[in-house]
């Protein structure tokens, strides 16, 4: 019973370090990351920044349904040149805001583009300097869960909550041994290996 014990308590402690590794991993990189995008908005004006020439947005509207809706959240990468049917996301100075679009065509002077669900194209000229990248991946539904985490109640809430599983992972594996070593003392008296007054 002891050894089977002690298996299960060095397996909780192994998980519990574990556990605590994650969870600073994440907070540190959910601490850093926010840090950096309202540096860069705020300092140098930059809507999307990129980390290692990866972006990361929430698209507002519908205009690339249904291959992209609103709500999504995607991940964009940045790319020396664009091909036909790539889905970028580009800034549009005209309405000052940021439209992830599908390329229908090439030109010499940069790219034609349209929205899947709009019925006419884009009636401006994207070039390679307003581009973000090209969309890589759509996370489906997710842009409003990230957008929490970005903000400052959402940053606080991961926060509390990683430090509740660092606490949980600290002390649930001494709570484990306190109770096995309680039942060790008692199955000791229980089976007559305790002290002994032989009168």
């Amino acid at each position: 019973m002891g050894k089977k014990r002690s298996g299960a308590a060095k397996a909780l402690h192994i998980t519990g370090i574990a556990l605590k590794a994650i969870v600073t991993a994440i907070a540190a990189l959910l601490l850093v990351y926010n840090v950096y995008v309202l540096v860069a908005r705020l300092a140098f004006g930059v809507g999307i920044p990129t980390v290692f020439g990866f972006g990361f947005a929430t698209v507002e509207t519908g205009s690339m349904s249904p291959e992209i809706e609103a709500g999504d959240f995607i991940v964009i990468r940045a790319s020396d040149s664009y091909e036909m049917n790539d889905v970028i996301t580009f800034y549009d100075s005209s309405r000052s805001q940021y439209v992830t679009h599908r390329i229908i065509r090439v030109g010499e002077s940069g790219y034609t583009t349209k929205g899947d669900a709009n019925n006419t194209q884009d009636a401006f000229t994207v070039t390679d300097d307003v581009i973000v990248g090209k969309v890589v991946l759509v996370a489906g539904g997710l842009g409003a869960f990230i957008g929490f985490l970005q903000s400052p109640v959402g940053l606080l809430t991961a926060v509390g909550v990683c430090v509740l599983v660092w606490v949980a992972a600290t002390y649930v594996p001494k709570l484990f041994d306190k109770s096995g070593d309680d039942e060790d003392d008692k199955e000791g008296k229980d089976d007559g290996s305790g002290p002994k007054d032989n009168g």
